[in-house]
């Protein structure tokens, strides 16, 4: 009997020590700190452990939650605290500012490189400014941290409040942004060696497929390669990002990479590498596999019988076949501005393939085109494809545009409205593509109707050549793509000489999988997103649609991952624009979903949309979309 009492009570201890560990009251130290923490729920920045805290309003106790028992508060509060509320429910209370609200939630963060800790909120969250310094209070108490704990301004609506808890030490994103020391750019893992580079333009040809390069710029193109690691941040829309997404490799930002002990030991050496939303990892090697040869050949469908320019709001399923997926799926946004809130640029046609075909044909570059591509068969050098490239679009571009077509064009324009000064965009067939967005390889230019400095035939030559840089020539051989199948058609409207603000959207959470939120990348005026001045950062943040959830419906939810250092640090864009342009895109994004066979999830499924805010009433003006090719 003493030793069934005994085991019983072994049995009974022994629970209470498991459900001890499942959560704390008191974070005595560094130590209690790691025990419970995990990966914050988003991975908007890299290199940060969390640990979720919940404070009951009523009994004034404050837990601190094991990420390995606990993935939500909803969890711990439902089956420690007995509190049996429905999800939605539970959330609707205590993610606002209600009277009934029980508990107060948040999370501590550690980052790394710094070793701040900061508390933030939901960026949903509703909480009102006295129960913020309530949880502050009550956290730093039961803490170790002192005076070492900030408060993080996540979002549009604590940005604004700041001055109701000034006295707290506040945390902007844009300084813990410019504290980051990683990034990842693209995710996925390889095996390769690593290699510094320290000139790419001298070291070009002397790169192995097989290499992980560490570079201290971002480049403008890149040889086959393993992996990337690069000094500089990126946007997810930069041309690195692309390159990464098209080219499926691994890709990181490293600010410190040329002197971090961890790369440099491994120099030279074969490693496995794989790259996550949190972190990196090396681990070495003997030797490295056999490089599998990618032999699957890409044909693009051509129609090259239209013979004239195409008003873009008289195209049908098979266009793309002769104006080019870029002029397609604008001219689907037309059609889609008619019932929505917001416009597509003015004035606008497209050139198709036929007027690139005769041009080829008559200035000798066709010629040049197939030699090109019997040199690429025999594995030529490098250097004599780059010469055959050099005279392809010299070819181009110092021949004579067909007189008609010029005439058709001005003809064309003035019948659209009063607008001269146009934009000429490159919408090719080996762009815009499911799994091959083309982004950056290719030219626009603008031009002027009857103008000698700005003449619209230069720009719409150069706009064919950019076809046949070496940059495109070589990416589209990576992707598996027929040469001979390629062809340029070009996208006309008038131009934007002045904006208030640029940018570009991807209709998806990147940092959260199948959760709410777009993501967005906005700048003043002018100043490029995707290929920014150096030091220039520009707002990235996540919006949320209206929709049948009621907590981001309600909230108008702004989460700000950092904002613009050339406005002030403020966002560029007013709340009810960014709301407006998160219920557009969600209208673009479901426009597009329903001409596909919907065979992936919703939430997964992505455009990639850029657009401007111009004009003197701000109107947002939505340029491009494109299928997002993660």
């Amino acid at each position: 009997m003493q030793k069934t009492i005994f085991l019983l009570w072994l049995t009974i201890s022994y629970c209470s020590i498991s459900v001890a560990q499942s959560y704390l009251t008191q974070l005595k130290n560094p130590s209690d700190f790691q025990q419970l923490s995990g990966l914050p729920i988003s991975g908007k920045y890299g290199q940060i452990d969390a640990v979720k805290l919940v404070y009951d309003i009523h009994t004034e106790q404050i837990y601190f939650l094991n990420a390995q028992d606990f993935e939500f508060h909803h969890e711990f509060c439902s089956r420690i605290l007995k509190n049996y509320q429905p999800l939605g429910t539970f959330n609707d209370i205590n993610y606002s500012h209600s009277s009934k609200r029980e508990y107060l939630l948040a999370n501590i963060n550690h980052l790394h490189s710094s070793h701040t800790y900061f508390l933030e909120l939901s960026p949903s969250d509703l909480m009102n400014a006295e129960n913020i310094k309530k949880l502050y209070r009550a956290t730093l108490t039961h803490t170790f941290m002192d005076s070492n704990l900030q408060f993080i301004l996540n979002s549009h609506r604590l940005q604004i409040a700041a001055d109701s808890f000034a006295h707290l030490p506040l945390l902007k994103t844009s300084d813990l942004y410019a504290g980051l020391q990683f990034q990842s750019v693209s995710n996925g893992q390889t095996k390769g060696t690593i290699r510094y580079i320290s000139n790419l333009k001298k070291e070009y040809h002397t790169i192995l497929p097989t290499d992980i390069i560490v570079i201290n710029k971002t480049p403008i193109q890149l040889p086959k390669v393993a992996a990337i690691i690069v000094t500089e941040f990126q946007t997810p829309l930069s041309h690195l990002s692309i390159l990464g997404q098209n080219r499926h490799l691994p890709i990181m930002a490293l600010k410190n990479a040329s002197a971090n002990i961890e790369l440099r030991k491994y120099e030279n050496k074969p490693v496995f590498f794989r790259v996550s939303n949190d972190s990196f990892q090396l681990t070495p090697l003997e030797k490295l596999p056999k490089i599998k040869v990618k032999t699957k050949t890409i044909h693009l469908k051509v129609d090259l019988k239209k013979d004239s320019l195409v008003v873009l709001d008289k195209v049908n399923r098979k266009s793309y076949k002769y104006i080019g997926n870029k002029a397609y799926n604008f001219s689907q946004l037309v059609e889609l501005s008619k019932y929505s809130n917001f416009k597509t640029p003015e004035s606008a046609f497209a050139i198709p393939f036929y007027y690139y075909y005769q041009h080829i044909q008559t200035c000798g570059a066709e010629s040049l085109i197939h030699k090109l591509l019997l040199y690429r068969a025999h594995q030529s050098p490098s250097d004599s494809i780059q010469f055959i490239l050099k005279e392809i679009r010299n070819k181009i571009k110092y021949y004579t545009l067909d007189q008609q077509l010029a005439a058709n064009i001005t003809k064309t324009a003035k019948s659209l409205g009063e607008d001269t000064r146009f934009r000429f965009r490159s919408s090719t067939n080996a762009e815009d593509m499911d799994g091959f967005s083309g982004a950056g390889l290719y030219t626009s230019k603008t031009g002027i109707i009857e103008d000698m400095d700005k003449p619209v035939d230069e720009a719409i030559k150069k706009v064919w050549a950019s076809l046949w840089s070496y940059a495109a020539f070589m990416e589209r051989e990576y992707y598996g793509i027929n040469q001979h199948t390629v062809y340029m058609g070009i996208l006309v409207h008038r131009s934007f000489p002045k904006e208030h603000v640029n940018g570009v959207a991807i209709t998806k959470n990147l940092y959260r999988d199948s959760y709410f939120g777009y993501v967005v990348n906005a700048q003043l005026g002018n100043e490029s997103v995707v290929k920014p001045t150096k030091g220039v950062i520009c707002d990235q943040f996540i919006c949320y649609p209206n929709t049948l959830n009621n907590m981001y419906d309600e909230n108008n939810t702004i989460e700000i991952i950092t904002t613009s250092n050339i406005h002030q640090g403020t966002l560029v864009m007013t709340a009810k624009e960014i709301l407006n342009l998160a219920n557009q895109l969600e209208k673009i994004k479901k426009f597009f979903y329903n001409q596909t066979l919907q065979l992936e999830d919703f939430h997964s499924f992505a455009m990639d949309v850029e657009f401007k805010i111009a004009g003197p009433n701000r109107t947002l003006y939505i340029k491009q979309a494109r299928r997002f090719n993660p």
